[in-house]
């Protein structure tokens, strides 16, 4: 008898216990968080770590062999086109002055005479092994000047290989940096031999002009002093030509990012001194994956944020597509294809410094006045997406149709109507039918 009422005990329990849990889920209210469908613009966005960097920068190498003058500018020095970095002393290019301007000071003693002698056969005969001796170096210079030509093909060609393999994360930065630097020092040993061949060619027609005046003299000396007038403006440009070769100037306006050299010191063709970027050229760099890549047109708006970005509501444009895609690694190790996407913005008010890191928010589709869902109040099933919609105090499970998919909003075609009110973060345990009211803010 005590054993059944026992029994009979823990089943009252039991069904009390139940009916305790029934009344409580029907009466008392579960409190949730609640939001109102609205309209209102909604932008689709692929979102992408992204880099800033600059479009035009470029590094001033020697461009001849010789002593390098110290060079006083520093990092950060803004400088305008054209101006002097450093000057180098160059003892072939010396001595060609040096020839020039000896050059210079005869003719000019000869105009300075008012009778001027005739020249003597011997004299006639040393201007011309002088000018056979010019044209001898003019030939030998445009030897090495195919050479150079030569080697020059070869490194660029070099560098777009491993500019290639290092887009595709084939080969690591120094081995880029080493081929742009072979570059560099072709395209200097280049510019050089053009420079001694041009010198050279202006040594030939001050010989040659030398002979002729010689030449000349010999039939008629009334017109000398207008040949020597010629031959004299012809060796001032010359030496202007050579002295200004002879100092290196900033290609382009804009900041020093990178002084290599300081002290005095010797230098090769093609050693670098300093690298001048123009920062009025910089922009974002986003390596979008491929299968993403296709939404991506030019001209695009772009959202600018993170830390770096300190203006709210920054924004740039899509400036160009790479045509070609990459093999990266991410930070999981998963091989991922990417596509190289580069953004132009306003940098007046950001001033944003190369090599900073942000995030882009690529607009691929956008629509004004769409129906808005908060993203927090949308579930994903087994079949379709729905919502829980507060009916007269009650949760009620809806399916819905979404559209565009922005970071906050989804866009909803079809199943709520503006003016409905859903659950934020809908409990686990909220069921269809459940009672729910508002929960107080904190």
């Amino acid at each position: 008898m005590k054993k059944t009422l026992m029994r009979l005990f823990w089943a009252l329990l039991v069904l009390a216990l139940i009916l305790a849990a029934y009344f409580y889920h029907a009466l008392v209210p579960m409190e949730v968080d609640m939001a109102t469908v609205q309209r209102g613009r909604i932008e689709e966005t692929i979102t992408e770590r992204a880099e800033t960097q600059l479009d035009v920068d470029r590094v001033v190498a020697a461009d001849r062999a010789g002593t390098l003058s110290r060079i006083t500018l520093e990092e950060g020095d803004r400088i305008p086109e054209g101006q002097l970095i450093a000057s180098i002393e160059d003892t072939e290019l010396e001595l060609t002055l040096g020839k020039l301007q000896d050059q210079l000071e005869e003719i000019e003693a000869q105009l300075a005479g008012v009778d001027v002698p005739l020249p003597k056969e011997s004299e006639i005969e040393a201007a011309r092994k002088e000018r056979e001796r010019a044209e001898l170096t003019v030939e030998q210079l445009l030897n090495e000047k195919e050479a150079a030509e030569a080697e020059l093909r070869l490194a660029r060609s070099e560098f777009r290989r491993v500019e290639g393999l290092y887009e595709q994360d084939s080969v690591p930065p120094q081995r880029l940096d080493g081929a742009r630097r072979d570059l560099e020092v072709a395209e200097a040993s280049l510019q050089a031999t053009e420079r001694r061949l041009a010198a050279a060619r202006a040594a030939v027609e001050v010989a040659s002009l030398q002979v002729r005046v010689l030449l000349d003299s010999l039939q008629d000396t009334a017109h000398l002093h207008d040949v020597y007038g010629a031959q004299r403006r012809r060796i001032e440009r010359s030496i202007r030509l050579l002295e200004h070769q002879a100092r290196l100037r900033s290609p382009l306006e804009g900041v020093v990012l990178e002084k290599f050299l300081d002290s005095r010191q010797f230098v090769q063709p093609g050693t670098p001194l300093l690298r001048v970027g123009d920062m009025d050229s910089i922009e974002v760099r986003a390596d979008i994956l491929s299968e993403e890549v296709g939404r991506v047109q030019v001209g695009q708006k772009v959202h600018l944020v993170g830390r770096a970005v300190r203006e709210p509501g920054a924004t740039g444009t899509v400036r160009k597509i790479f045509p070609a895609g990459f093999e990266k690694i991410s930070t999981l190790g998963v091989r991922e294809q990417r596509v190289t996407v580069l953004v132009e913005f306003d940098n007046t008010r950001l001033n944003l410094q190369p090599g900073y890191e942000l995030d882009v928010d690529i607009v691929v589709d956008a629509r004004d006045d769409a129906l808005m869902v908060p993203t927090e109040a949308v579930i994903a099933r087994v079949d379709a997406m729905a919502v829980f919609v507060v009916e007269e105090d009650r949760a009620r499970l809806r399916d819905v149709e979404i559209g565009l998919m922005g970071e906050d909003y989804y866009e909803v075609t079809s199943g709520l109507q503006e003016g409905d009110v859903v659950i934020l973060r809908p409990p686990t345990d909220l069921e269809d039918g459940r009672r729910v009211r508002e929960a107080e803010q904190r």
